[in-house]
């Protein structure tokens, strides 16, 4: 499971999931995303079933076809505090108002869950439950930070699309950022759950301002390995990955926008995918994930 230090929203989620997919792919597994939560403008539809258009460009990289499990329960933002909610692809409220019923509790009363939003937790497993039958690997993304304090029901519902669904998968997490000092608030924030994280990705490196200066990629790579292990030493945990800042994203939009936007095309993700995980093949550990997952390869 792939969750984010911070406030989580552009830490590259997204896209860390979508290149593990492909790199679990290119391996030879049979690989499926997956988001419990999903609160995004921008949806996908296949088979009647609406859901987050990110999970389907994760399953593009992971050259499998979209499919809502992958996202069982959707919060599609329409703009001016309005939602419109899919539970297993389905629509089931309109127009719902983000505002002081939603703090106050509507949310769970409309869609008529008990205790621990038993709903949506519900769906969360029988999708996990699912795909784990299909699938050799479930790749899971988090929603925005590892943990929301202070937004009463909504940071429940947020934590029951990260920690909740670690629990759920009993999956590791590895911590993405862009910012490892904030690494250590996280864990704070996560608490006795903590030890479910095995290690950090460390995203956006600045590796073409480097190389722009004149310093060679063997130096920046010692400078990396340097980072590592004086992180490994101080903080006792392993950096897994040290990820480049992608100029080929700049040919698309955002893959998991906030607010409403252009949609990345499917074929010219498959494309710029495939490029990306090249380039991030020499700055992220893949034996050490491998390992993580119990998996001997």
């Amino acid at each position: 499971m792939i969750q984010a230090t911070g406030f989580g929203t552009g830490a590259g989620k997204s896209l860390i999931v979508a290149l593990l997919s492909r790199l679990f792919s290119e391996a030879g597994y049979k690989v499926a995303p997956y988001k419990t939560v999903n609160m995004t403008p921008v949806t996908y539809s296949a088979q009647g079933k609406e859901f987050g258009y990110s999970q389907a460009l994760q399953a593009v990289a992971a050259g499998q076809e979209p499919d809502y499990r992958m996202n069982p329960c959707t919060m599609k933002s329409l703009g001016n505090g309005k939602f419109d909610i899919f539970l297993n692809g389905e629509r089931i409220t309109k127009n719902y108002g983000f505002g002081k019923e939603f703090l106050k509790g509507a949310f769970p009363r409309m869609l008529g869950l008990k205790a621990e939003y038993k709903e949506i937790k519900q769906a969360a497993t029988r999708s996990l439950h699912s795909l784990f039958q299909e699938y050799d690997i479930i790749c899971i993304e988090g929603s925005g930070p590892a943990r929301l304090f202070g937004f009463g029901i909504l940071s429940d519902l947020h934590e029951l699309g990260n920690i909740g669904t670690a629990r759920l998968a009993d999956a590791p997490i590895l911590l993405v950022t862009d910012n490892l000092d904030s690494v250590l608030g996280t864990l704070s924030y996560i608490g006795e759950d903590g030890r479910r994280v095995k290690g950090v990705i460390l995203n956006k490196f600045i590796r073409d301002e480097f190389l722009s200066m004149g310093i060679k990629e063997r130096y920046i790579k010692l400078g990396i390995a340097r980072i590592k292990a004086v992180y490994r030493r101080k903080i006792g945990m392993d950096i897994i990955g040290v990820i480049p800042h992608f100029k080929e994203l700049g040919q698309l939009p955002d893959l998991d926008p906030l607010i409403p936007g252009d949609k990345v095309d499917l074929e010219l993700f498959k494309k710029v995918i495939v490029q990306i995980v090249e380039l991030a093949k020499g700055y992220i550990d893949e034996r050490k994930i491998y390992r993580i997952m119990g998996y001997k390869h």
